[in-house]
C-alpha cells in the first residue's frame, strides 16, 4: 500500500511540475515542499506496516523524519532563491537516497523489495548529483531554428529535473506496488506462492 500512496505523490508532483510553465526557484522550492511532507509522513507510517522487517524500520522512519523536515524547509522559505533550491534537494537527495539504497542492500535475499529499495536509493542519488552539476548562475538565452524567445536558467533546469525525477520515481514505486501484490509463481512446480 504504502508503495502505491509513494506512487501517486510522486506522480501528482512531477506531472504538476511538467505542465506548470513557470519553473521558478520559488515553484521548486514548494512543490519540493509538498512532496517531502507528504512523502516523509508515508514513510514514517510505512515503517510499521507488515512487510517491514524490524531491522529496516529504523532507516526508514529516519528518511520519513529527514524527508518531512526537509519539505518544511522548503516550504518555509519559498523566496530563499537557486542556490537554496540546489541545497535543500541535494542534501535531502544524498541522505535519503542513500538511506533508500542501504535498506535495499541490507535486505537483499529477504525481500522482494530489496531491488527496488536500491534502484530507487541510486536514482535519488543521480538526481543530487545532477543538482550539484547545474551552476546555480546558469543561464542561456533560447533561439535557434525555432526562434523561441526566452531564457534557460539554473531553475528551469533544476525544477524540470526535479519533476522528471519525481516521474520516473512514481512509475518505479508503481510497479513496486504492482509487483508486490501480485503472486509469485513458485520455482519448483508451478505452484503460486503470495510475495
Amino acid at each position: 500500500m504504502v508503495p502505491a500512496l509513494r506512487a501517486v505523490v510522486a506522480l501528482i508532483v512531477g506531472f504538476a511540475i511538467t505542465f506548470t510553465p513557470a519553473h521558478s526557484a520559488a515553484f521548486g522550492l514548494v512543490a519540493f515542499g509538498a512532496f517531502a511532507i507528504v512523502e516523509g509522513a508515508l514513510l514514517g507510517a510505512g515503517a510499521f506496516g507488515d512487510r517491514t522487517e524490524r531491522r529496516d524500520r529504523g532507516l526508514f522512519i529516519v528518511q520519513g523524519v529527514i524527508t518531512v523536515a526537509a519539505g518544511i524547509a522548503a516550504v518555509a522559505l519559498p523566496d530563499g532563491g537557486v542556490h537554496y533550491f540546489v541545497w535543500i534537494v541535494s542534501a535531502w537527495a544524498i541522505v535519503t537516497g542513500g538511506l533508500e539504497l542501504v535498506s535495499g542492500i541490507r535486505a537483499r535475499g529477504r525481500l522482494g523489495a530489496a531491488r527496488d529499495w536500491m534502484i530507487l536509493g541510486g536514482l535519488t542519488l543521480l538526481l543530487a548529483v545532477g543538482f550539484l552539476l547545474v551552476p546555480p548562475d546558469y543561464t542561456q538565452a533560447l533561439g535557434g531554428i525555432e526562434k523561441v524567445q526566452g531564457e534557460l536558467t539554473a531553475s528551469v533546469v533544476l525544477v524540470g529535473m526535479f519533476g522528471a525525477w519525481a516521474i520516473v520515481a512514481g512509475v518505479l514505486l508503481g510497479i513496486a506496488a504492482v509487483s508486490a501484490r501480485a503472486p509469485r509463481i513458485a520455482r519448483t512446480g508451478g505452484a503460486k506462492a503470495e510475495a
